[in-house]
């Protein structure tokens, strides 16, 4: 437990508590949360889990606050179906990604992921396969305005989630933007 009684002073500050608010909520003294934050006293087990049942409850507060433009990455990069196999791939390793959405005439059709290229690592011998032989579904699209807890949601079955503001494409969140709000 020692080492997450190092997060309290972190995830007190991601809430935007004080500690006078965090030891009101948590029924603890605020001298009793600076010792804590500052490493000088180990609490009893009743009230480091006071602290951090509020912690959490703050957390969950300040999530529902968050919505999928407050994560997205705004520039989409794409591959078109007749692309190819290859080119998608160096497409992939240079901008460091593992999923892309396939896009056609400005419409998401399907899917290509890291995932995709290992199910279908015979085929990927013949560098000139198209895009369009093995891509899968497309990612599922929200509005910009979802709130992070369904975007949460579909992270845990999906790869990616394109986003829309006004019927356009603006955004995609991947596993991997929802992590950096962590």
């Amino acid at each position: 437990m020692h080492q997450n009684l190092k997060k309290i002073k972190q995830i007190r500050q991601q809430t935007g508590l004080t500690q006078a608010q965090l030891a009101k909520l948590s029924n603890v003294s605020q001298s009793m949360i600076t010792k804590i934050e500052r490493g000088r006293i180990d609490p009893s087990y009743t009230i480091a889990t006071k602290i951090f049942s509020t912690l959490e409850e703050q957390l969950n507060k300040s999530n529902k606050k968050i919505y999928a433009k407050n994560i997205m990455t705004k520039n989409i990069i794409s591959v078109k179906p007749e692309s190819t196999i290859d080119r998608a791939i160096k497409k992939m390793n240079k901008n460091a990604i593992s999923q892309i959405p396939v896009i056609k005439e400005n419409i998401v059709i399907g899917s290509i992921s890291e995932d995709i290229f290992i199910k279908n690592y015979d085929k990927l011998k013949n560098k000139n396969i198209l895009i369009k032989e093995i891509m899968e579904e497309p990612f599922p699209i929200i509005p910009e305005n979802t709130k992070i807890t369904l975007v949460k949601e579909l992270l845990k079955s999906y790869s990616a989630i394109i986003t829309v503001k006004n019927g356009k494409y603006s955004g995609i969140i991947t596993k991997a933007d929802l992590l950096k709000r962590l």
